[in-house]
């Protein structure tokens, strides 16, 4: 009889016991879920999420003013154009925004006109003013797909991979954005167009890109 007792308030003890573990784990679970929306609610009022851009671009030789008499006589000679994704992480007023955009350039050397096609990948940390306005900047990586300027059996040919900065401002109202930036390679790049006389001339692609993005995915 005395063993049974004791068994029981054994089993009781161990049952009382689970028992507290079990809502201590329960309440844990709940205080980091609870967590986790909230982190999320938060991230999803200031804007974060995924989202689709595009626009035009035109390269510029540093001499801004003889650019935009070309541009004002042949708008769609020195113009390209540009699409792809972005996604937005805010923390306040402070955000982070990788970009992977298809992009085609064209510009003309006074020889011939130059185009080449490649895939841009900017990480650009930025801020916001005023709720609408954002200023931003950070490295571009630039992989280039196509192009008839470089030379194949030049050192250029073979660095596909090329790295530069932008930086630029912008205005969003909900999930409409436009942004004007600037964008520049860090290394020359020599190209050849005169096959006669073997010519070759250097250059280190710029650009003012225009662009109007949308975000799709996101609260």
């Amino acid at each position: 009889m005395g063993l049974t007792l004791l068994l029981k308030n054994e089993f009781r003890w161990f049952s009382y016991q689970n028992m507290t573990k079990m809502k201590k784990s329960l309440i844990v679970s709940g205080v980091v879920v609870l967590f986790i929306f909230q982190a999320f609610a938060v991230f999803g009022q200031q804007g974060s999420g995924l989202g689709v851009k595009g626009g035009m671009n035109y390269n510029t030789s540093g001499k801004y003013f003889k650019d935009a008499e070309s541009v004002w006589k042949d708008p769609l000679g020195v113009v390209g154009y540009h699409a792809g994704i972005f996604y937005t992480m805010n923390s306040y007023d402070i955000y982070l925004r990788p970009e992977l955009v298809y992009t085609e350039t064209r510009f003309n050397t006074g020889l011939q006109e130059a185009e080449a096609k490649r895939i841009d990948a900017p990480i650009l940390a930025g801020i916001r003013l005023f709720r609408i306005v954002n200023v931003f900047g950070g490295p571009s990586f630039h992989y280039t797909l196509e192009d008839n300027f470089i030379p194949d059996n030049s050192e250029d040919f073979n660095r596909r991979l090329r790295m530069g900065y932008q930086f630029g401002m912008g205005v969003s109202l909900g999930p409409v954005g436009v942004d004007l930036r600037y964008e520049r390679e860090f290394n020359d790049q020599k190209f050849k167009f005169d096959r006669v006389f073997g010519q070759d001339q250097s250059f280190r692609s710029q650009q003012i890109v225009l662009a109007v993005s949308l975000r799709v995915f996101g609260p």
